[in-house]
């Protein structure tokens, strides 16, 4: 169903936008600086490169400056059109963004997720099921990385991040809290003497996660051991690396909970110490602020929650924070 906004003519940001430029001389431009041509601009366009020219004469009359400069073969962009292509190009990038979210909600809806690489692989790709049964008209598109995602200009709904829920310009929502335990292979555990304890630690059966440097050191401080312990053992990018590795017998690991439970109930991994780290850092969802209330990102924060209450039990856990926060760091 449709919703009726009314279009108020008199809103003085209204008038405010009557100023712009045409379009078609914003796109001239925008086609022309990014080709360095004309004629390439007008093959991209459909038109004539008199057409094209005529557009951008027009835009730099409006502007009352020029844009361009004429050096045979190429055109160049003065520093004014400089400024005004990368804002045109941004623009353009974020319509771009808006009009495919648009064309794919007409279709019957994509989510796209962008999750951290061994948190899709162990936490959600095994509970998608669940979510598309009981959401049969959304298209879920997982992919995986690390990096910083602008949701302005990337064709992301929702992101999956570890840290302290301080992103900028973003809303975070707390899904979970990390909380590693100590674990090693049964057959290290035999021959390390049944427990992993603040004594007699060799530095080197300490795998370390490259990205979760100061685990160890949060770990051994806990515990009491020896401070001038560094761990000296294989370093690896993701979890699920440091998982195998453990499971090889390599050496002790720290990991999440959660992640290892399927080797954990198997016996493949045992648990080297009853102590826990419960980390500062946590796993958030992150999504545009102004798509708090979009429908797909709504039902994709109940399933999770539904997901993160049957690990608990049926209760909701304390792992699941339900307070969202706004764009800024926190």
């Amino acid at each position: 169903m449709f919703q009726n906004y009314e279009l108020n003519s008199s809103s003085p940001k209204g008038a405010e936008l009557r100023h712009l430029p045409s379009l078609s001389a914003l796109r001239s431009f925008e086609a022309t600086a990014r080709h360095a041509s004309m004629t390439k601009a007008a093959e991209e366009l459909g038109v004539t490169q008199g057409a094209i020219s005529r557009a951008v004469q027009a835009l730099e009359a409006d502007l009352g400056c020029p844009l361009l400069r004429r050096s045979r073969p190429k055109l160049f962009l003065t520093e004014v059109g400089h400024q005004l292509y990368s804002e045109i190009n941004h623009s353009f990038d974020r319509v771009a963004v808006v009009v495919g979210r648009l064309r794919e909600q007409q279709r019957g809806g994509q989510l796209a997720i962008n999750s951290l690489p061994t948190f899709a692989a162990r936490y959600l790709v095994p509970r998608l099921p669940r979510f598309q049964a009981r959401h049969p008209e959304m298209q879920i598109d997982l992919t995986t990385s690390e990096n910083r995602i602008d949701f302005a200009v990337e064709s992301i709904d929702v992101a999956i991040r570890y840290g302290l829920g301080n992103w900028s310009q973003t809303a975070s929502l707390r899904l979970m809290d990390e909380v590693l335990v100590a674990v090693c292979s049964p057959e290290l555990l035999a021959h390390h003497g049944g427990a992993l304890g603040p004594t007699a630690i060799d530095p080197h059966l300490l795998l370390r996660h490259t990205t979760r440097t100061a685990a160890w050191d949060e770990w051994l401080a806990a515990i009491g051991a020896d401070v001038a312990i560094e761990p000296r053992g294989p370093g690896f990018e993701h979890f699920f690396m440091v998982i195998e590795a453990a499971v090889s017998g390599m050496g002790f690991a720290l990991l999440p909970r959660f992640l290892i439970a399927r080797e954990l109930a198997q016996g493949s991994l045992v648990i080297a110490s009853p102590r826990e780290l419960r980390r500062q850092q946590a796993y958030y969802l992150l999504f545009a602020s102004e798509r708090r209330h979009d429908p797909k990102i709504v039902a994709l924060i109940r399933w999770l929650k539904d997901e993160v209450a049957r690990d608990h039990g049926g209760a909701e856990g304390p792992s699941f924070v339900g307070a969202l926060r706004e764009g800024g760091s926190r």
